[in-house]
């Protein structure tokens, strides 16, 4: 059985310091400590998924940690932008921080693999449900006012590198190799005595992206040559896997990897194959740009210096308090005018009202009647128009309601630049898109805790 929480160290007994700075970093943490026990809502939904989704002893023995416990040290993890280990260790040699997440001088602190499940326990929508329950208890407390509101999406990328047909080939055979050299060597009563020869196709790769932006003829029927040899090597390696995996059944055995595996390497096969040999374009929809995460979409922003990132979308609203109201990761993107009725959705069922200032990017617009339609409701909506402007255009975007709620509208830029700088949303190094969806309810959450702590 999993403890919810237990008796917490008190905070205010430590020596006071004589240096600023570290008052002004334990005041931060004393705040957090005192909304997270203002706000028992935040803890009963992340103890619901700690106690289904983290292993219990089958003997009723108790867990050693908390679920208390545990959501303080991923709120560590968070605000301090530390990895896994790096929190386990910042935590273990601080008196303040033990004190702050419940182990006080003599219980031992977790270890990073163990930490890493109970961050995976929690889902996306429990992140969700948590950012709901800080919203309502920042308005409840009046930090936080719905008359003003902006809106913006913001790319984050996912951990892959960038994706070449010869790179994903070569991804493509040397998982593949790997998972099958360790079934024979554990299952050698398959008979399985194949020969992958990696360095091989590993310099066929390399030969493709070393010359592949040759203009000579000669180099680029080479580098054909050397693709189709490269396509032919996984196409064959893929039919092993077959072969190995349809005799693990016939024992009743499960071979999780290779059949994750198997459709991917297909996929890139014949994207590889469409491109390459065909000459077909190939529609970024269909396109596969990682073997290990899968969901990755490619996202055209049209940036100086950075054309195209590969992640996804997410969503960001936020109050006048630069409160985050509402976030949502994209599974897939959407254009951006289609996301504004949940946003204001979203902003209605926390303030109970529609805002008085609706502030967004040129994205965001759609056609004078939408603008019209919400101008119903609110009553200075501040959205650029793309492209020419009419008479009428032009007056209502010089208006002063209009200007002051574009200068307003940028102050978003800042946050989403926090998010990335301080709070890990500039690269998600988590697996599968329910952990990269959950990473930015973290961060949010983590991002909200410390603006109150300030309000």
């Amino acid at each position: 059985m999993r403890i919810k929480t237990s008796l917490q160290m008190y905070l205010y007994m430590l020596f006071p310091s004589s240096r600023k700075v570290v008052e002004q970093y334990r005041a931060k943490y004393r705040r957090i400590n005192d909304i997270l026990l203002d706000t028992p809502r935040i803890l009963d939904l992340a103890h619901g998924d700690f106690c289904r989704y983290l292993s219990e002893s089958e003997e009723g023995r108790e867990s050693r940690y908390t679920s208390e416990e545990i959501l303080r040290v991923l709120v560590v993890m968070f605000v301090e932008q530390d990895s896994y280990r790096d929190v386990v260790i910042r935590i273990e040699d601080s008196e303040f921080l033990r004190k702050f997440v419940g182990l006080g001088f003599y219980k031992v602190m977790m270890d990073f693999t163990f930490l890493s499940k109970a961050y995976a326990a929690l889902s996306p929508e429990t992140w969700q449900a948590m950012n709901d329950a800080l919203g309502h208890y920042a308005h409840d407390e009046k930090k936080i006012g719905g008359d003003d509101l902006r809106v913006d999406t913001t790319a984050y990328e996912t951990n892959i590198h960038y994706p070449t047909d010869s790179s994903l080939l070569w991804d493509s055979f040397r998982v593949l190799a790997r998972v099958l050299k360790r079934v024979q060597q554990e299952r050698p009563d398959l008979g399985l005595k194949h020969r992958y020869h990696v360095k091989k196709v590993k310099k066929l790769a390399q030969f493709i992206s070393r010359n592949a932006a040759s203009k000579s003829k000669s180099k680029r029927r080479k580098v054909k040559g050397a693709y189709r040899t490269l396509i032919d090597r996984v196409s064959w390696i893929v039919s092993v896997s077959k072969q190995v995996r349809s005799q693990l059944v016939l024992g009743f055995i499960d071979a999780p990897e290779l059949e994750r595996y198997e459709p991917l390497v297909e996929r890139i096969i014949d994207q590889a194959e469409r491109r390459i040999f065909d000459g077909e374009i190939v529609p970024a929809d269909e396109k596969l740009y990682s073997l290990f995460e899968e969901h990755t979409e490619l996202l055209i922003r049209g940036k100086a210096g950075k054309r195209v990132e590969f992640g996804h979308m997410v969503l960001v609203s936020q109050t006048r308090e630069k409160f985050i109201s509402h976030y949502r990761a994209l599974a897939k993107r959407e254009p951006d005018q289609d996301l504004l009725p949940e946003t204001l959705d979203a902003h209605r069922a926390l303030f109970g009202h529609d805002p008085q200032l609706l502030a967004t990017d040129k994205g965001f617009y759609e056609s004078m009647k939408k603008l019209a339609e919400l101008s119903e409701d609110i009553e200075t909506v501040s959205i650029c128009k793309k492209g020419r402007r009419n008479e009428e255009e032009r007056e209502r975007k010089s208006s002063d309601a209009f200007m002051d709620g574009q200068r307003f509208r940028a102050g978003i830029e800042g946050t989403i630049s926090v998010l990335k700088r301080a709070f890990k949303l500039f690269r998600c190094l988590f697996k599968g898109f329910k952990n990269y969806a959950a990473s930015v309810g973290c961060a949010v959450f983590c991002h909200n805790l410390v603006l109150l702590t300030r309000l």
